[in-house]
Formats: structure tokens, C-alpha cells, sequence
């Protein structure tokens, strides 16, 4: 869907005579961007709300304000911020940081929300704005935005399915689960569950609720490793590095791991010389630049899905050199999205085919 700044100018101003949308009547007074349908943006206001800080959230952060101030120089952008809610992902407290941001009268809005379902009027209340919105890291309905993401059962898939191939399809293996109860961990629980039911050589001996956590993993582990059999794999929700020291410390050699894409666990990989088909996979920080050429596709008038899903970043050991070499200590690894690439990625979703990330450039 395209949103011209004519539009967002006349969306604005009936905005504005809306009663219900208390914050309408400031989009009436924006000064737009100078972009226009069928040409290139220009002198773009971008804003990204996030709900809560991470290291992985810290280097999508690091990445949106590299790829803003390149677009900067370039005269795409003209003005760019980044506002992090306060609190513990607070859902009420980014609804009152989106307004916040709406009273700035930005072309772009992006938000990675606290809540899909809570930031759902909110996002409306953008929409019916004039702005353009796109929402990141989550799956969320909404009458204008675009959902830039990834998915969920695909990485479910992404990690496991290295894992049994490494094992040779047969052997005893520990899962590890994510948030238990959250809607991404379902969707990653019920794909690889699909998957195991092709693969009747392999026991699933115990299952831990590692949260995605590397220390928790390890805790998790050492409490049950000694009523375990020989393991050939912990496949599941990162935390490798955990999982490895927790063998390791009971005198068990390491299974098959997946370990975080961040450059201590990966270091940590390399100098601990593992190399048992053990790898790397997690979602895309780097989807932050991938979603805004999407919305500079937006802008440009092209046609542009309601919903852009995009592979995850996935390290195997011939890749592992390259990553540590590129990573600071907490960054985390991210795919080298830019406009091309996203052209190809929009043509492919058009077509029904799957998106291909670029290629890493060693």
C-alpha cells in the first residue's frame, strides 16, 4: 500500500475532524517528505520505537542508525530517531512512546512491538495518520502497516533440522524450549515436533525450558544430566555455549549444539574446536534495513505485501571464520540487507517463491 505525501496530507486533515483519534489533528499540520509516487523518497522522517533493550535488540539498533545515516548522506533521509520504552516491555508505556513519536510528524514509523495485540489501536491511530508503518519482529493485522519478519516455524526448522543431519537421523537428544507459552516458542515447538515425527531413530529424552538463554540453558542442563543417556544433540533455542560448558564440566563429551550468532559464542565455538555438525541460528537483526528499503519501496509507490517474511541468519562451521572475525564481543550476526537485495526479496514474494538472502561478501 502506498502512502503519498499528498495522501497523508488529505488523511491527516480528515484526521483531524475525527473526534475519536486524539492525536490526528497533529498530523494535519505535517510537513512531508519531498518523495512522490513513481519517484525516488527524499528527505525522509524516519522513527523506530522499540519496546524493550537486548544485545541482539542492541545490534538492530546499531544497524538501523548505520543504514539512516548513510541514507542521510544520501538526501533519502533527512532526520532520523530511535526511542526505546521504558519499563519491562511495557505495552501501555510504547503505546504512549508511539504517540510521543506521532507528534513529530514522521513519513516512516516503525515499531517492534511489546505487543501485537495491544499495539493494535495504536498502530491504527498511525495509520489513519497518513503514516507509513511497518512493523517489525512480530506478526500483527492492521489496515495499512507492513509486517517485516521472521518466521517463527522456520526457525524452528532452521534449528533442528542441522541437527539431525549431524547425528545421521538416529540417537538420543535433549530439546531445548524457548518462553514457554509464548506464541513465537509455539510456533517453534510445533515445527519441529512435525519434523521429529519423520524421524522415529531419534528419542527425545528430556526436553528444558532454556529461554533462549545461554546461563539458563546450562543450569537447565546440569540438573538433569546425570539420569541422561549418552546425547548426540540438544537441538532447539540457542544457548550452545551453555550447553557445552555443562557437559563438558561432567566429563561428557559435547553434543551436536546450537549456539547464539552473537562473537562470544561464536569465539567460543572456535576456540573450543567443536566440530561436530554443530551451528549457528537465529532471527535477523539485520531485518531493521531489510524493512527500510521496504518502506522506501513504500514510498516509491511499488507494490509492497502486507506481510515480508525473511530467512534467519543460519552459521555453519565453514561460515564460522568469517562471523568471528566480523563480530564485536555482544554483536550479533545480521544479514547485509539493502535495496537490491530487498528488490529481489519483493519479486520472489510476488512470484511465490522463497526470499534468498544476499551472499555473504568474504
Amino acid at each position: 500500500m502506498k502512502f503519498t505525501h499528498t495522501r497523508r496530507a488529505m488523511t491527516a486533515v480528515a484526521a483531524t475532524v475525527a473526534a475519536t483519534l486524539l492525536l490526528a489533528g497533529c498530523a494535519g499540520t505535517a510537513e512531508a517528505g519531498s518523495g512522490s509516487e513513481g519517484g525516488e523518497p527524499e528527505g525522509l522522517k524516519i522513527a523506530l520505537s522499540n519496546g524493550f533493550v537486548n544485545g541482539w535488540r542492541l545490534t538492530l539498533i546499531d544497524k538501523f542508525e548505520t543504514e539512516a545515516d548513510k541514507l542521510k548522506e544520501e538526501g533519502v533521509v533527512s532526520d532520523y530517531s530511535v526511542v526505546n520504552a521504558p519499563g519491562e516491555n511495557s505495552a501501555t508505556e510504547q503505546a504512549s512512546q508511539i504517540r510521543s513519536l506521532m507528534l513529530q510528524n514522521p513519513d516512516v514509523l516503525m515499531v517492534i512491538p511489546a505487543s501485537s495485540s495491544a499495539l493494535k489501536p495504536v498502530i491504527e491511530e498511525a495509520c489513519t495518520a497518513g503514516i507509513n508503518v511497518i512493523i517489525l519482529d512480530a506478526d500483527m493485522e492492521t489496515s495499512c502497516g507492513t509486517v517485516v519478519r521472521n518466521e517463527y516455524g522456520q526457525w524452528g526448522a532452521d534449528s533442528l533440522e542441522p541437527a539431525l543431519e549431524a547425528i545421521g537421523g538416529k540417537g538420543d537428544i535433549v530439546i531445548n524450549r524457548g518462553v514457554v507459552g509464548s506464541q513465537p516458542e509455539e510456533a517453534f515447538h510445533a515445527r519441529q515436533q512435525e519434523i521429529l515425527a519423520d524421524f522415529p531413530d531419534v528419542k527425545v529424552a528430556a526436553e528444558i525450558n532454556g529461554f533462549c538463554d545461554s546461563a539458563t540453558a546450562q543450569k537447565e542442563i546440569v540438573g538433569i544430566l546425570g539420569s541422561l543417556p549418552e546425547i548426540a544433540a540438544v537441538p532447539g533455542c540457542i544457548g550452545g555455549m551453555g550447553i557445552v560448558q555443562a557437559f563438558e564440566s561432567a566429563g561428557r563429551e559435547a553434543p551436536v549444539v546450537v549456539f547464539d550468532t552473537d562473537g562470544k559464542s561464536l569465539k567460543f565455538w572456535k576456540d573450543s574446536g567443536i566440530d561436530n555438525g554443530s551451528f549457528a541460528a537465529l532471527t535477523d537483526p539485520g531485518q531493521v534495513v531489510a524493512a527500510i528499503y521496504v518502506a522506501l519501496a513504500k514510498e516509491r509507490g511499488d507494490d509492497v505485501p502486507a506481510e515480508v517474511v525473511l530467512p534467519l541468519v543460519k552459521i555453519a562451521q565453514e561460515d564460522l571464520d568469517y562471523w568471528v572475525a566480523e563480530l564485536g564481543t555482544d554483536e550479533y550476526a545480521a544479514i547485509a540487507w539493502d535495496d537490491a537485495s530487498i528488490e529481489a526479496a519483493l519479486e520472489a514474494l510476488e512470484n511465490g517463491e522463497d526470499v534468498q538472502a544476499p551472499a555473504l561478501q568474504k
